[in-house]
Parts: structure tokens; C-alpha cells; sequence
């Protein structure tokens, strides 16, 4: 659009059009002779005045049906020029992002020993769903990637942007599915050499989300291993513990809370659903994407106004032509 900025916010796409209102101020005097001089049919004088109506100066009507003539005109210029009103800001939207969802399904997740109220207890997985289809809920705008950990590792929905896919495949994951060990590791290793191809793509990194119930008892390449491999490629673990009680690592290997730490992410302790419904705001707080400042603002074409105008004018100017004295009809 080819700006012309003028006061109050007020700008026009077309602006040459305005230089057609420079003769304006000569086109007055002609339309007003014309406008005193019409023809004795169109502007009957009396007979007694009839010899002395070309000395006679124009009526005040006349010069008012002249200046609606001219505002006519004017607007209709004004019109052509495309006159547009910038109004206020329009909020960006919010900032949006990858996010690659590491999940447990292993056998372990089918215990039955997740709080979900006074004396009342839900399996993990189950209150793994319900805490994944809030975070995906709470985060319309982002891409999210699924990875199924079991006995091996593999994802089961691709990044993608349609929310109703991931949610209807969540609501199909069953603990113990696919064997009776969880290759935490080998998951890990999958997740981050995905995020390492985007980055290196020159793509933003994927936020990596992992929710388990912290134990790794199976698969090629062990969670020590996972770590050396996520802290070299400097991509942040978010870790979502889904035992209440928590357990000791195997001998040697880290950690759900030391996953996230030594990488910069945070650890996250889901011990009942209150604390899981938590995990959507720790997430947020922790890490997002700065918001895009607002650069657009709200624009109202003006063009119909003036065209209005400009058809008023001159039906009120053919109105008051009809009530001259001694017009036609």
C-alpha cells in the first residue's frame, strides 16, 4: 500500500487523485454564472423583473447549490483517493512453537497408585493422558510431536499442527503394548537427534517435554548416555514424574530431576492431578518464545463514506433546484 500519512491516523492508498481538487476553487464563479443564467424554463423569472434578471446578482441559493455541487465533487475525489482510518493495534497473536512429547507406555505405567482425590487413585498412564490433553488444550497455537517409549522407541504422530489427530491418539495409548521394558534412553536419543536436525536446518528447536514414571529399565543406549547426548547439542529437558513416591534410578544413571537439571530444563514432580494441571504453567513459565510485538493496526476503509456524501450533496442540491422559483414540475 502507498502510504500518505495524515493527522489522526489517517492515511490514503491513492493520494494522487487529490491534486483533481486544485482547480477547485476556479470551478466556483463559472457554476455560479451558470447556475444565475439558466434558461427561462428551467428558472421562470417574473415578467415584470425578466429584463433586469442579467444584472441581477445570485441568489443565496444559488451560491448554496454551487458550494453543494463543489462538495460533491470534492468527495467524490476524496473517495477516489481511498481514504483509510488506522485504528488501533491488533494483538498478535501468541508466540507458537514445536513441542515433542516423550511419553512412557511401558508396563510400570498401568500401577494404580496416582492420587485423583481423598482416597481415590487413577493408573499413571491414565493421568498421564489426562495431563497431556490439558497441555495440548493450553497451547492451541503450538505444533506437538509424539513418541511412544516401551520396549523401543518410536513415534506415533509426526509434528503436526491438527490437535484433534494427537488427542484422538493419545486417548488410544495403553500401558504395556509393546513389551514389558521402557527404553527411556533409546527415546530419548530419538527425541534428541530430532531436535538436533531441526536446529541444524536452521529451524527452531522443539521443546522436549518427557513424561514417565522415572524408571529406564531397557533399550540400547542407557539415560547417562541420553544426557551426554542432550547436553552437547545444549537442548533443555523438561521431565514430568509421574510416580508420586518416586524411585531410585538404576546404579550409575541419572535421575528424572537430574535429566532436567544438568540440561538447563526443570524438573517437574506430578504427585496428584493437582500438581499435574501445574505442568502447562511450569512449562509456560519456564520457557516460551518472546511475544511478537504488535506492528499491525486495525484499518476501516473510508471510501463508501465519501461516496455517500457525495450523493447527499447532490440530492440536496437537486432539491433545492427544484424550489427555485419558476422550476420545471
Amino acid at each position: 500500500m502507498i502510504g500518505f500519512d495524515m493527522p489522526s491516523a489517517l492515511s490514503m492508498t491513492a493520494p494522487w487523485w487529490l491534486f483533481a481538487l486544485l482547480p477547485l476553487p476556479w470551478f466556483y464563479a463559472p457554476i455560479r454564472r451558470y447556475l444565475a443564467s439558466r434558461p427561462a424554463a428551467v428558472m421562470l423569472r417574473h415578467p415584470l423583473v425578466e429584463g433586469s434578471e442579467n444584472s441581477r446578482p445570485p441568489s443565496r441559493r444559488v451560491q448554496t447549490i454551487a458550494g453543494l455541487w463543489l462538495g460533491a465533487y470534492a468527495a467524490l475525489v476524496i473517495g477516489l483517493a481511498n481514504p483509510v482510518w488506522e485504528g488501533d493495534f491488533i494483538p498478535a497473536p501468541p508466540p507458537a512453537r514445536s513441542i515433542l512429547l516423550l511419553v512412557d507406555a511401558s508396563p510400570s505405567m498401568q500401577a494404580e497408585d496416582f492420587p485423583a482425590g481423598k482416597d481415590h487413585f487413577i493408573s499413571r498412564i491414565d493421568a498421564m493422558k489426562q495431563g497431556l490433553l490439558r497441555f495440548i488444550a493450553a497451547r492451541p497455537q503450538d505444533r506437538f510431536s509424539l513418541i511412544v517409549v516401551t520396549d523401543s522407541a518410536g513415534t506415533l504422530v509426526p509434528m503436526t499442527a491438527d490437535h484433534a489427530v494427537l488427542e484422538y491418539w493419545i486417548r488410544q495409548l495403553r500401558a504395556g503394548i509393546n513389551g514389558s521394558d521402557t527404553a527411556l534412553g533409546d527415546g530419548l536419543a530419538m527425541a534428541i537427534r530430532s531436535i538436533a536436525a531441526q536446529s541444524q536446518a536452521g529451524q527452531p528447536a522443539p521443546l522436549l517435554v518427557v513424561w514417565t514414571d522415572g524408571f529406564s529399565t531397557g533399550g540400547l543406549m542407557t539415560p547417562a548416555e541420553a544426557l551426554v547426548l542432550a547436553r552437547s547439542y545444549h537442548i533443555h529437558l523438561f521431565t514430568v514424574n509421574l510416580a508420586p513416591k518416586g524411585g531410585p534410578p538404576e546404579a550409575g544413571q541419572p535421575s528424572l530431576a537430574e535429566l532436567a537439571d544438568l540440561t538447563g530444563g526443570k524438573p517437574i514432580l506430578a504427585g496428584d492431578i493437582a500438581a499435574m494441571n501445574e505442568v502447562t504453567n511450569q512449562v509456560a513459565l519456564s520457557e516460551s518464545p518472546k511475544a511478537a510485538l504488535s506492528t499491525e493496526r486495525r484499518h476501516i476503509p473510508l471510501y463508501a463514506g465519501f461516496v455517500i456524501l457525495a450523493a447527499l450533496l447532490l440530492l440536496f442540491a437537486q432539491a433545492l433546484l427544484w424550489q427555485e422559483p419558476g422550476a420545471e414540475g
